[in-house]
C-alpha cells in the first residue's frame, strides 16, 4: 500500500516535471510580449498585445470555435489516410528491393516539394471543398511517415535477424515479431513531424480557396487589418497542432514504453 501511494504520488510529480519548462518559457515570452506592446510603444498593426488577442477570442468565440472545427477535421482526416498510405507503401517497398531502390529518390523530392506549390493544383484537382484540404493534408503526412518507416523496418538488431533466421522463422513472423517492433520509434518520431505538418496543409490550402478554416478566417481577417483575430486564429491553429502531438506522444508512451527516446522525455 505504502508503495503504491508513492506511485500515485509520482505520476503528477512527473507531469509537472515534463511540463514546467514549456510553462516557463511562455510566461517569459508573453510577458515580454506584453512588456513590448504596452511599455515600449510597439504598433498594435505589427504585433497586437497578449491580452487584445485574447479579447478578440472572448468576443467571437463562435467564429474561432467553427473554423477550428473546420481545420481539425480536414488535418484529422488527411493525417489518418496519410500514415495508413505511408505505412502500406512502406511494406511493399520494404517487401520488393527493386521497388524500393526505384522509388526511393522520389520519396525525397516528395518530401521537400514546398506545399504552396502542389496545394493550388490539388484544389484544381479535387475541387474547393473539404476534400482537397484533405488530400493536401495526406500528402505532406505520407512522405515522412513512408520514408522513416521504411527506415525503422531496416533498423532490427543484426544478430536478432540472423536468430530468426537459425530458428527457421517465416518473412511474416520476422515482420511482424521483430522488425515491425523495431520500426515503431522511427515510426513515431515521423509521427510527430506529421501531426504539425496536416494542420499546417489544411492551413495552406485554405489561404489558397475556402469558405471556411483557420486559414481562410486568417486571410478575411487580413483583409480587414484585424490583426487580434489574425493571432487568435494562429493560437486555435498551433493549439491544433499541439493537440495532434500530445496524442501522439502519449500513444507513444503506451505503446513502446520500454525505448530510450520515450525514458528520456519523461
Amino acid at each position: 500500500m505504502i508503495m503504491a501511494s508513492k506511485n500515485q504520488r509520482s505520476k503528477p510529480a512527473a507531469v509537472w516535471h515534463g511540463v514546467w519548462p514549456a510553462l516557463l518559457v511562455a510566461v517569459v515570452v508573453i510577458g515580454l510580449w506584453y512588456s513590448a506592446s504596452h511599455f515600449w510603444g510597439m504598433p498594435k498593426y505589427i504585433l497586437p498585445a497578449p491580452d487584445l488577442i485574447l479579447k478578440e477570442a472572448i468576443e467571437n468565440p463562435n467564429s474561432l470555435l467553427r473554423n477550428g472545427w473546420v481545420t481539425l477535421v480536414e488535418a484529422t482526416t488527411g493525417f489518418a489516410v496519410g500514415v495508413l498510405l505511408a505505412v502500406f507503401v512502406a511494406l511493399v517497398l520494404d517487401s520488393w528491393r527493386f521497388l524500393e531502390k526505384g522509388m526511393s529518390p522520389y520519396l525525397v523530392v516528395g518530401l521537400n516539394i514546398p506545399i504552396v506549390a502542389i496545394a493550388p493544383a490539388v484544389i484544381i484537382w479535387f475541387g474547393f471543398g473539404m476534400m482537397s484540404k484533405i488530400v493536401v493534408a495526406a500528402i505532406l503526412t505520407f512522405f515522412p511517415v513512408v520514408i522513416y518507416t521504411l527506415k525503422g523496418l531496416k533498423a532490427a538488431d543484426r544478430r536478432e535477424v540472423d536468430l530468426f533466421s537459425v530458428l527457421s522463422a517465416s518473412r511474416i513472423q520476422g515482420l511482424l515479431k521483430l522488425r515491425m517492433p523495431s520500426s515503431l520509434p522511427f515510426f513515431f518520431a515521423a509521427l510527430r513531424v506529421a501531426s504539425a505538418a496536416s494542420v499546417l496543409a489544411a492551413v495552406v490550402a485554405e489561404f489558397i480557396q475556402a469558405n471556411a478554416g483557420i486559414g481562410y478566417l486568417i486571410l478575411t481577417a487580413a483583409y480587414t487589418n484585424n490583426t487580434p483575430r489574425i493571432w487568435a486564429a494562429v493560437a486555435v491553429s498551433a493549439g491544433i497542432a499541439l493537440l495532434f502531438y500530445w496524442v501522439v506522444t502519449v500513444a507513444e508512451r503506451k505503446i513502446i514504453p520500454w525505448h530510450a527516446s520515450v525514458d528520456a522525455r519523461n
